[in-house]
């Protein structure tokens, strides 16, 4: 007897098909005939949830069948008469070392006498477990996902981007978080934490010694395309040593011309902080106010008076600056302007104060905010948790150029304000236009390029509008071409994906020998290139390709890494260049997202982790649900509303 099933498939009738079957779980399958099934074997779909599809003959085994039992809700429904599941130990263990991972819960939390009750009084059939079983089931969900991850990263299509920074706990303790960033095989953007790793010493040595050993862990040292540091001199030394390593061994791209990237945020947290400097004495004062307000109950009363006495009806709460984050300062500055009119009532109110600035002081900051409220915009966009792609970041610096070059012109009648402009252009230049290596720069204008709605259009314009001389911005972008050219060479002309790094030290000196060779009939073949004609062969490039195509519409709102996959068919090679580029992140934020995770997890109450198991837990928390700054946590501040005299969040 056969069956036709509601969506057409043929089944046999379970008597015919199962009836020499011992095993009880067979009655819960429907079998559908070899004659029917894609592969000519017998297979079982499940009665209750409809959509398995298991191989069902007798070799096989009962596994898988009872496995998916084990999971299906539909089936678990069943076995109940009000429909409850039934409870599943190794489910419940599972779900306590996620809870503990991503709430930060201490291993302690499972042997809370509260805790033990709630689940007791849920289930009957509960055991509940030790600290040291959870810890056990943390570690084996770390490896396990770790297992995956590196199966993940050895498979991908391109080159990986990595960031790390160095952190401190409070225990006085260094930890170095290596984070990595690619475009996946479904040209997804995606950044995941790697390493969480303790340090002893932060020196440059030790740093490139701790990052290739990570790097060689996880068998990517033949993937990496850059790395983002801040501008700390021992990272300087550290990337100095990784590139010439990775080099040696022939595993980056261009000699790694573009390996170094600095971080863009440290960068212009150094560019206004010397800004900031010619207003020192009036930022003091601010910085000295809010604290006054917010030390005591007391103070908070006089304030709320102030505000009442001053006719202000904002809600917007107060901040305390960290003053190792200008934008943080920034905030402050911001918000003490809204409440400008109550400082000065309580200065006559409350003796105690003493700090607020005067009318020129208070004038001077207004000016100095207005000014900085761009460069504030930029900062976020550097700073955001879900950073974006490369595109982005070159014509968000030449913003900062342009600013710095406006407000040196504009405010020469104002003596403060233009001392103020030249010191930030000064620390501007030396980092990011005077510098003898100034690839980084290079490489986010490829970034500009390859977006189909600037090309090289754009780019002219933005040197143009910089430099105000039309053959030194022609000059500029031609360089950039012909480096284009010459990377996308070396994606045409080498599988990056299939080297490896040599395991002896007699593989290092052939793998070297080799590739010195290799590069040096490179260089021949550059130094006879015609700068003037970029592309002299008589197939064209697919750079001159795309550069040939029509520019699509600037104001489209485009999924650049859509248009990519779209196009990869077209493009080839340049489309694999362009996946690796726009992945590289300009800043170290996501190791500093992670910090905040860590600042949690390692406080001063807690201070018995062990490394090892402070790694597994963050780097499992990134692997399972992300990262998420909270921003709150940065900041310091008095975050009171006056008008209510509530706790507020601004």
């Amino acid at each position: 007897m056969e069956v036709i099933t509601n969506d057409g498939i043929q089944v046999g009738t379970e008597t015919n098909s199962f009836e020499h079957r011992r095993s009880p779980v067979w009655q819960e399958y429907i079998p559908i005939l070899p004659a029917q099934s894609k592969d000519g074997k017998l297979r079982a779909n499940c009665k209750h949830c409809k959509n398995t599809n298991l191989i069902a003959e007798s070799r096989y085994g009962t596994t898988n069948v009872k496995n998916h039992l084990e999971k299906c809700k539909a089936y678990q429904h069943t076995l109940s008469p009000k429909g409850k599941s039934v409870f599943n130990q190794n489910t419940y263990r599972e779900l306590v070392a996620k809870a503990i991972i991503k709430h930060g819960y201490p291993f302690s939390w499972v042997e809370h006498e509260g805790n033990r009750d709630i689940h007791e009084f849920l289930c009957d059939d509960v055991k509940t477990i030790c600290r040291n079983t959870a810890k056990a089931d943390c570690l084996k969900l770390y490896l396990s996902l770790k297992d995956q991850l590196k199966d993940t990263l050895s498979n991908l299509p391109g080159r990986i981007c990595l960031t790390s920074d160095l952190w401190t706990s409070c225990q006085t303790e260094g930890y170095l978080c290596l984070t990595a960033h690619f475009v996946d095989a479904n040209w997804k953007l995606t950044s995941l934490v790697l390493n969480f790793c303790h340090m002893e010493h932060h020196s440059g040595k030790e740093i490139y010694i701790l990052l290739l050993k990570l790097i060689r862990e996880w068998g990517i040292e033949n993937k990496v395309f850059s790395l983002t540091l801040d501008n700390a001199s021992s990272n300087d030394k550290a990337q100095d040593y990784l590139k010439a390593t990775l080099n040696g061994w022939g595993c980056l791209l261009n000699e790694g011309t573009f390996f170094h990237v600095r971080c863009a945020a440290h960068v212009l947290n150094l560019v206004v902080k010397d800004g900031l400097k010619v207003i020192n004495h009036a930022v003091v004062k601010i910085r000295e106010s809010v604290k006054h307000v917010k030390a005591s109950e007391g103070k908070k009363i006089h304030f709320r008076s102030a505000v009442e006495q001053a006719g202000l009806k904002e809600t917007k709460a107060l901040w305390l600056d960290v003053p190792t984050r200008w934008n943080s300062t920034y905030l402050m500055l911001d918000r003490a302007l809204i409440y400008r009119d109550a400082f000065n009532k309580l200065n006559l109110v409350d003796k105690a104060y003493i700090y607020c600035p005067d009318y020129f002081e208070w004038e001077m900051v207004e000016k100095i905010r207005d000014v900085l409220g761009p460069f504030n915009d930029i900062t976020e966009l550097f700073s955001g948790s879900d950073y974006p792609t490369a595109n982005f970041y070159f014509k968000n610096v030449w913003r900062i150029a342009m600013l710095l070059k406006e407000l040196v012109r504009v405010q020469s009648h104002d003596e403060v304000l233009r001392k103020m402009a030249m010191d930030m252009q000064k620390k501007f230049d030396k980092y990011w236009a005077d510098s003898d290596e100034d690839n980084y720069g290079t490489l986010f204008g490829f970034a500009m390029v390859l977006d189909p709605r600037c090309k090289l259009h754009f780019l002219k314009y933005c040197y143009k509008k910089l430099f105000d001389d039309e053959m030194k911005a022609r000059a500029k972008v031609h360089d950039v071409q012909y480096k284009m050219e010459m990377l996308l060479r070396e994606y045409k002309n080498y599988n990056t994906s299939t080297s490896s790094s040599p395991s002896s030290d007699a593989e290092n000196n052939a793998e070297i020998g080799a590739r010195s060779q290799t590069l040096k009939r490179k260089f021949t073949f550059c130094e006879d290139y015609d700068r003037n004609e970029v592309d002299t062969s008589c197939e064209k490039s697919k750079l001159s390709i795309y550069l040939g195509d029509d520019r699509v519409d600037r104001r489209t709102n485009l999924d650049i890494l859509k248009y990519w996959k779209q196009n990869e068919g077209r493009y080839g090679e340049l489309a694999h260049m362009a996946r690796d580029i726009l992945s590289v992140p300009i800043t170290t934020v996501a190791s500093e997202s992670t910090f905040s995770i860590g600042g949690r997890l390692l406080n001063k109450w807690r201070t018995s982790y062990i490394p090892e198991n402070v790694e597994a837990l963050i780097t499992t928390r990134s692997w399972l649900y992300g990262y998420r700054p909270i921003e709150e946590d940065e900041f310091f501040g008095s975050d009171v509303d006056w008008t209510t005299f509530q706790e507020a969040s601004s």
